[in-house]
């Protein structure tokens, strides 16, 4: 019986063939995918956006529940304020709201960041290291010099100096806080209640109304991150005061390499590890947590530290804190 078969050319053609189909459908099918694994990103995103702005709605008809204010939240914020959904929730990320709206966000979900409706891989976007220093226009919203850069206390416009911090792996925005005080000093809260952010609140809202970022105050939760004193939490009573960098009451030894986050406080801060004294007599500045006590605000020290004092005492000032995008100052 006779029998034919592939000839060995024949062969090599028919893999050859396969090869060239291959090389043309492989990124075909990974373009399919990646574009599919965004999509499901900007709609997670959207429907995390949604349930802000309906719960920002329903607080403003609900007497008993907090108001939103027009500023910057984190997520670890807004999940505090009841904001969840059934889908996909960010693990981080930031949302500005402004009269009621969400007017920007950077949203983390999986591997991407969402921005104002947009995904991006994260592994596209600069990790910042806590410390970095920023040259930035808040006023103009632009990047700017450290020529041009003013950190006089009290200083609230034009180019200023800020700081990174706690920068998320892949994240396109990054936090900036301020290297100095707007408001050299302030109450909490006159009444001597820690029940609500005013005077400091109404400061920060006058030194930053020109602005064109929304700008608040830092968390008592992001300064401990910044020490890495992962086991604190301003939520929870009993929680003690500390020493940067050793994150207890004992050791002091390690605070100056946080001196960039109480830079430019009161004269003496230099002997604690500053960089630069204050050109006005200002002990530190507020963060925006009460302590579990009534009348007590957690604050950041002029000798390196995170302590609490009372709210109606012009202890401490108001050192804003904005989030960009990273495509300003790259």
């Amino acid at each position: 019986m006779n029998k034919k078969g592939f000839t060995l050319i024949e062969l090599l053609a028919v893999i050859v063939i396969l090869a060239i189909i291959a090389l043309i459908a492989t990124p075909t099918i990974l373009g399919v995918i990646e574009t599919a694994k965004k999509g499901a990103a900007e709609s997670s995103a959207l429907g995390y956006i949604d349930a802000v702005e309906k719960q920002v709605m329903i607080n403003e008809v609900d007497t008993t529940s907090t108001k939103f204010k027009d500023r910057a939240y984190s997520v670890e914020e807004l999940k505090t304020l009841g904001i969840s959904v059934k889908g996909s929730n960010p693990s981080n990320g930031v949302v500005v709201i402004q009269k009621g709206i969400v007017t920007r966000y950077d949203l983390v979900f999986d591997n991407y960041i969402v921005t104002n409706g947009k995904a991006v891989k994260s592994s596209e976007a600069r990790k910042y290291e806590n410390g970095t220093a920023i040259y930035y226009n808040p006023t103009t919203g632009k990047k700017c010099t450290e020529s041009e850069s003013v950190s006089l206390t009290g200083t609230k416009s034009g180019c200023m100096k800020w700081y990174t911090f706690n920068d998320e792996e892949g994240s396109t925005s990054v936090n900036l806080i301020l290297d100095h005080n707007t408001t050299a000093k302030v109450e909490w809260n006159s009444n001597g209640t820690n029940s609500e952010m005013k005077e400091v609140a109404r400061a920060l809202e006058n030194d930053t109304k020109d602005w064109k970022n929304a700008a608040r105050l830092i968390t008592a939760n992001e300064v401990a991150k910044i020490s890495g004193n992962t086991n604190w939490d301003a939520s929870k009573t009993g929680q003690p005061w500390f020493y940067f960098g050793s994150n207890n009451q004992s050791d002091d030894s390690k605070r100056s390499s946080y001196g960039w986050l109480y830079d430019r406080t009161r004269s003496d801060c230099t002997t604690y590890g500053c960089s630069n004294n204050a050109d006005q007599d200002t002990w530190g500045y507020w963060t925006s947590n009460a302590k579990s006590r009534s009348n007590l605000a957690w604050g950041v020290s002029r000798d390196g530290s995170l302590g609490d004092n009372s709210v109606s005492y012009a202890s401490r000032g108001v050192r804003p804190v904005i989030t960009i995008s990273k495509s300003i100052i790259k």
